[in-house]
């Protein structure tokens, strides 16, 4: 497995620079009047021009603050609903028709409809919630679902304490269907609370620049920002897959080199004091 980590890196090294390249050309061909897409490097300039101004770092922390609010809020009614349900079957039934709605439902649509009743600085986090729930619901009751039976079994036969099958079998067998939906969950809801911020308004946010650029003309800024969500998502990405190795060592062997990293660096930083 480790020996296929330097090939697999040089693919994703390989796919990046194909996006980089396709992106170059369709700049400097079909787009090249319009300026709606500017090049690799214009990007980064404007990139680099947006991060002098005051408001960048407010509109991130505001955006990354949305969605993780709606995403907490997802998570946590999403997992409790899931656990009642799994061991209450009819509380199941009854929460099927609301899952099926909001899996179903156009979130532009809900977007708009939502504008006239929960007002702007609201809108992003009640439209990722209503998106994101219906996954973080599923993923969990899979995560019980598909928990071995035998081992819980073997649990009662030898009267273990609920809560050392709780710590012991559940979480265990839980985790990697947790984290899944997480990464899956966290990234999703960066994507709605922006397009949720486009339509709403809110003030200061990324969707809110993205739009005041488009509405100046101003095609590069607003596809420059369209970068920096994307990498945003791509670092939060990076995270929480760090803090799966972490919480799971057994699957991931070479998560111990991060720990040892981690545990270096704050002995060096906050060295205790004689």
């Amino acid at each position: 497995m480790l020996l296929n980590k330097p090939k697999n890196f040089l693919f994703s090294i390989l796919s990046l620079s194909i996006i980089v390249l396709v992106w170059w050309i369709l700049a400097e061909t079909r787009f090249q009047q319009t300026g709606i897409i500017p090049t690799p490097m214009d990007t980064l300039r404007l990139i680099d021009e947006e991060m002098r101004k005051d408001s960048f770092f407010e509109a991130i922390f505001s955006t990354l603050q949305r969605s993780l609010l709606s995403f907490v809020i997802s998570f946590i009614i999403g997992s409790v609903l899931a656990v009642i349900a799994h061991f209450r079957k009819f509380i199941g039934i009854m929460i099927n028709p609301f899952i099926v709605i909001c899996r179903s439902m156009p979130t532009m649509a809900l977007v708009l409809i939502l504008l006239l009743t929960v007002g702007s600085e609201m809108l992003p986090i009640v439209v990722a919630f209503l998106v994101v729930f219906p996954l973080c619901y599923e993923n969990m009751r899979t995560a019980i679902t598909e928990t071995d039976k035998k081992l819980i079994t073997m649990a009662r036969v030898f009267k273990i304490p609920k809560w050392r099958q709780i710590t012991g079998i559940y979480i265990p067998s839980m985790l990697p269907f947790v984290f899944s939906s997480i990464i899956a969950g966290f990234g999703l809801n960066i994507k709605v609370v922006i397009s949720a911020e486009v339509m709403g308004l809110p003030s200061m946010s990324i969707g809110h620049l993205i739009l005041s650029a488009r509405q100046g003309f101003d095609f590069g800024v607003s596809f420059a920002w369209l970068i920096i969500a994307v990498l945003l998502s791509l670092i939060c990405e990076c995270i929480l897959r760090m803090a799966r190795r972490l919480c799971m060592p057994y699957r991931y062997p070479d998560s111990k080199i991060i720990k040892e990293f981690i545990g270096k660096f704050f002995s060096k930083r906050y060295k205790p004091q004689r």
